[in-house]
């Protein structure tokens, strides 16, 4: 089941799923740019931003989570809801390993049902997504699928349909994830 994993390329977007994407890093970047500037002597805060766009009205859930350095500010969002407008999580991260982690959202808990996976190093300025049928998470495997990672990464999945598209920059200590079907 060799899925289509691409890095940096949009090849597998729509135009219109495009705009979308860039309407989401516009909005991360606008936002990151009235917070506060933290002195980064012992470690790192960085913001995330995940987007629902599934094509029914379906909530995401939180399903799975790893750190491998640092660790959500609060927690990780427990509902992703479709909508417009993306959530926002914070993960903080000691130097100099900084922040890494990664958070599976799914539709479901039946055989149907699909998660969306996105992991993040802001050290490295890496980033890596998924999409498939639900299930175990093997964070050995991500870490490793993320370390050879760039700064976009966009998954298809060829099983369940749904495709997750997620960018990085490491200056602006955001990630944008996007999960449509």
């Amino acid at each position: 089941m060799a899925a289509a994993t691409q890095q940096v390329s949009t090849a597998l977007l729509s135009d219109e799923e495009k705009a979308i994407f860039e309407e989401l890093i516009k909005a991360a970047r606008d936002k990151a740019a009235l917070e506060p500037k933290v002195s980064a002597k012992e470690e790192v805060v960085s913001s995330g931003y995940i987007s629902n766009r599934h094509k029914d009205p379906v909530t995401l859930r939180l399903h799975d989570q790893h750190n491998w350095s640092g660790n959500p500010v609060l927690s990780y969002p427990q509902f992703i809801p479709r909508q417009k407008h993306p959530i926002e999580f914070k993960h903080q991260g000691p130097l100099p390993q900084g922040s890494k982690g990664g958070v599976v959202y799914a539709d479901g808990d039946d055989s149907t049902a699909r998660k969306w996976l996105i992991a993040f190093d802001y050290s490295n300025n890496k980033v890596y997504a998924e999409a498939e049928p639900i299930g175990d998470v093997d964070w050995n495997v991500i870490e490793v699928k993320l370390d050879a990672s760039g700064e976009s990464s966009l998954y298809e999945d060829p099983v369940l349909g749904g495709k997750a598209h997620a960018a990085i920059n490491g200056d602006a200590r955001i990630v944008v994830a996007w999960f449509i079907n």
